[in-house]
């Protein structure tokens, strides 16, 4: 039972670094451009996206890494889950209309700024090690 409040709490962290992915990515690509297309948006829209979801997926990171107490990047880290989770089920729903090349880098956006986020806030926080220059 000790050990659950961590572990629930960590679980709560990162599905609410998730959700601020799923909102601003939502409000980017649906509410403003109203859907993005491969072959069917213009250059200034797909543009538009990439920094919409390089945007939700570094605010995501840092939310996740925020509310966690210790180990900001390994919260930032267990976004991948559910953005993995969440790319699975949209590949597999069918209703995929882009070349499958297009939603992976999407997802793979989402994934390394929300850890770029996480590193980010880590930083800021003093709570990452700095990489060691060469000798």
């Amino acid at each position: 039972m000790k050990r659950l409040w961590p572990t629930l709490r960590s679980v709560g962290v990162v599905l609410t670094g998730f959700v601020v992915i799923a909102l601003g990515t939502t409000l980017t690509l649906e509410v403003w451009l109203g859907g993005i297309s491969y072959a069917e948006s213009s250059l200034s829209d797909l543009a538009f996206a990439t920094a919409g979801a390089c945007l939700s997926g570094l605010l995501g990171g840092m939310v996740a890494a925020f509310l966690a107490s210790r180990r900001p990047v390994a919260h930032a880290i267990g976004l991948l889950l559910p953005i993995g989770i969440d790319t699975s089920v949209f590949l597999a729903s069918g209703e995929r209309t882009d070349p499958l090349w297009f939603d992976l880098a999407g997802s793979l956006t989402l994934m390394l700024s929300a850890i770029a986020g996480g590193v980010l806030l880590g930083r800021l926080r003093g709570k990452t090690p700095k990489p060691r220059s060469p000798a």
